[in-house]
């Protein structure tokens, strides 16, 4: 059986232009790959959120207030453009302006051929009159790729709220209209993580017709851990496609990253297919959970032995790196009480968490990236582990290939480092240079990797060694000569 992977590509994207009178302009994006077994054919839903407040607002026919922003979205392979979509997209109308102006949102389907495009998004503000013919350019990769003979699945829509279908609509599903959410970022004031998937083919001859286990559940993405609560199993009928539409309350899921999951599973509870989503929690109000210590028994365990509270502290400062956030908090504080019973209990509970069997060994495997880290990336000033590279490394392990340059004639000494695979991404980068050309202390100028610093012009910023940067928003590139950095990027 010849296996077929599906990406799926599940991101916020922070969209912007300058207006020498009005702010930049904000959206929010998201697009998801679908397959349809009846029409046999693949699809792509994309959805957009425009904040409103980051648009100019004009008189309309209606004499009424609107904003507009022009759209254009386009497919290639190998240079040629398969599909294309461009359109308007327009704010409710409004009568104050002066008030909280509504965000809108809109939603396409896109009818694509499986395989890999080259997905450009273009975006404007239609009445931004100073920078008219100014827009944003933004390139991804996609991959449509469904096993058309066997149990697939689609990507995992996250949903806002819903209704019953009245009238069939673009966001019709299942007799319901989906409101979709367009982030993976869920603040404290949202505590409902709904989420819509498609599963296809499980009446392929290959299963018999036989019932099957759909599994959902929410998992700690450092860890894989599956947060308690958050554990659900379905029994389900053959059919050429099963809904997935259910949700989990997060009211009480702590701050930090996880991974929502859908399993497949056959009459033997093996997994047949599995796909997750990325996403983020702040949840402040319950984040201080993680000080209720106290009943932790650190008494015949390796951390009873270590009572110093230099290395206690050293220890805790060099496990910054891969602790979310609430426990990045707890270490602070705990660095400035330097209380040793609590010390020894938050570090032997943190190591417990991520392997709750083999928790010693677990930490000793993790120390001995924080020395190869120190040995490579410590400055005069700090540690390697707190530097950008020791945390990128120990974060996300070593990079599959490196590409330096300290001799590039215009730009300042940098680094660019590839990884194969981060987490459920494919061919991510990170950008490090050194500005005080000290050749020790590379500073992390961009990334690709969600939720790392995104600097659209970084080549701009890269090239500033001998090129003045008045406009940090600047998308025009320069031809900057004997640079090798754009093709060092690309490799």
């Amino acid at each position: 059986m010849k296996a077929y992977k599906v990406i799926i590509i599940i991101f916020s994207l922070m969209v912007c232009h300058n207006s020498y009178a009005q702010k930049p302009l904000y959206a929010f994006l998201n697009y998801i790959p679908f397959y349809s077994p009846i029409q046999h054919s693949a699809y792509i839903e994309t959805y957009i959120t425009v904040i409103g407040n980051s648009t100019i607002f004009k008189l309309n026919k209606n004499n009424k207030y609107q904003s507009s922003v022009e759209i254009t979205m386009l497919f290639k392979q190998d240079g040629v453009i398969k599909e294309f979509k461009k359109y308007n997209l327009n704010s409710p109308e409004i009568i104050d302006t002066t008030k909280a102006k509504p965000n809108f949102i809109d939603q396409q389907r896109i009818t694509l051929a499986q395989g890999i495009y080259n997905y450009e998004l273009f975006i404007n503000d239609v009445n931004d009159t100073v920078n008219k013919d100014k827009k944003f350019n933004y390139h991804d990769i996609i991959s449509v790729n469904f096993d058309t003979t066997d149990i697939d699945i689609s990507g995992i829509e996250l949903i806002e709220r819903y209704y019953p279908t009245v009238k069939e609509n673009i966001l019709s599903k299942s007799g319901y209209d989906l409101i979709p959410y367009v982030s993976n970022f869920y603040p404290q004031n949202i505590n409902r993580l709904i989420f819509y998937s498609e599963i296809y083919n499980t009446d392929s001859k290959k299963y018999n017709g036989e019932n099957f286990l759909i599994r959902y559940y929410i998992e700690n993405e450092k860890n894989k851990t599956i947060v308690e609560d958050c554990n659900r199993f379905k029994k389900q009928k053959a059919a050429k496609v099963v809904v997935a539409f259910s949700e989990f309350n997060i009211e009480k899921l702590p701050s930090g990253n996880y991974n929502l999951v859908i399993e497949v599973r056959n009459k033997n509870n093996e997994i047949i297919k599995i796909k997750k989503v990325y996403f983020q929690r702040s949840n402040p109000r319950i984040d201080t959970k993680l000080t209720d210590i106290t009943t932790i028994n650190v008494e015949s365990t390796f951390i009873a032995k270590i009572t110093n509270i230099d290395t206690l502290t050293e220890y805790l400062k060099c496990i910054i790196p891969i602790a979310d956030r609430s426990e990045k908090l707890f270490i602070e504080n705990q660095i400035k009480l330097k209380n040793i019973e609590y010390m020894q209990k938050f570090f032997y509970n943190f190591w417990l968490s991520r392997n709750y069997n083999k928790p010693e060994e677990e930490w000793n495997l993790y120390y001995k990236q924080v020395i190869l880290v120190n040995n490579n990336y410590s400055t005069k000033v700090k540690k390697g582990y707190d530097t950008d590279q020791g945390r990128v490394f120990l974060q996300y392990g070593a990079p599959n290939d490196i590409v330096f340059d300290k001799h590039d004639p215009s730009a300042y000494p940098y680094e660019i480092w590839s990884y194969y695979k981060v987490n459920e991404q494919t061919n991510r980068k990170f950008v490090f240079y050194c500005p005080d050309l000290t050749g020790f202390d590379y500073v992390l100028l961009h990334s690709d990797v969600k939720g790392e610093i995104y600097t659209k012009n970084w080549e701009t910023v890269l090239h500033k060694r001998d090129t003045p940067v008045y406009d940090y928003n600047q998308q025009t590139e320069f031809d900057y000569y004997g640079s090798h950095i754009k093709e060092n990027f690309n490799k």
